[in-house]
């Protein structure tokens, strides 16, 4: 899981640069069903003035692709906006603890996007952030928690599913590390031309095809450093 650090400003009046010990993980969906309006398209907002005037801002927007101007197809992404310890304005609770203990985690409707990879990218990731500052998944929470605001919308109107949001968080909160050496290995593999980088995780199960090819390149390799 890749996270692209694209930060506010400081000094921004809608980065204030109040410290936050997150308690809290809270879910929106942006409201914005436009071509294009990715996550990046949200990192462009928040650093505006629009944003700024409000002022509104918070941690991540994670979409699940986007088409680009070229017309080439861009992945899903998740765009971090504020460091997570530090508050954002995004709950509507004023200095209440949406907003001053908990992370905004903001999810794209942009309808050249992948809806679903959405979602499921978001659950990863609040996984994760659960993991890191030890938070429970009964306070992953929507935002409605905090403001009377049908948000997130798009989960909150479909049947189950906020209840299948939040079985997607606890299903990649199961899943355990690789071993270190699984990790070492793989790395070693890609340094050394056998896999292409990026393609397998250290996880991942070894198809008995690929494990033949990586074989017979080492076998080849280690010919070719005889004497």
């Amino acid at each position: 899981m890749e996270i692209i650090k694209d930060f506010i400003p400081e000094n921004r009046k809608n980065r204030p640069g109040i410290p936050m010990n997150p308690k809290w993980i809270t879910i929106h969906d942006t409201a914005n069903t436009r071509t294009g309006a990715d996550a990046f398209a949200h990192a462009e907002y928040l650093k505006g003035d629009e944003a700024e005037s409000k002022p509104v801002s918070w941690h991540f927007s994670v979409d699940g692709g986007s088409i680009a101007k070229d017309g080439t197809v861009k992945p899903p992404q998740i765009y971090q906006h504020l460091p997570t310890d530090e508050i954002g304005w995004h709950a509507g609770d004023g200095h209440g603890a949406g907003n001053m203990a908990s992370i905004g985690v903001e999810i794209c409707e942009n309808i050249d996007g992948d809806r679903a990879r959405a979602e499921a990218l978001a659950a990863e990731l609040v996984a994760w952030l659960c993991k890191q500052y030890n938070i429970p998944v009964l306070n992953v929470v929507q935002h409605s928690n905090w403001a009377k605001k049908d948000c997130p919308r798009v989960l909150r109107n479909r049947p189950g599913g906020w209840d299948n949001f939040i079985a997607q968080v606890k299903m990649n909160m199961e899943k355990t590390e690789p071993p270190e050496w699984k990790v070492v290995g793989l790395k070693w593999l890609e340094e050394n031309g056998f896999i292409t980088p990026g393609r397998w995780k250290a996880e991942d199960q070894l198809d008995m095809g690929t494990l033949g090819v990586i074989l017979s390149r080492l076998t080849i390799t280690g010919k070719r450093g005889e004497k």
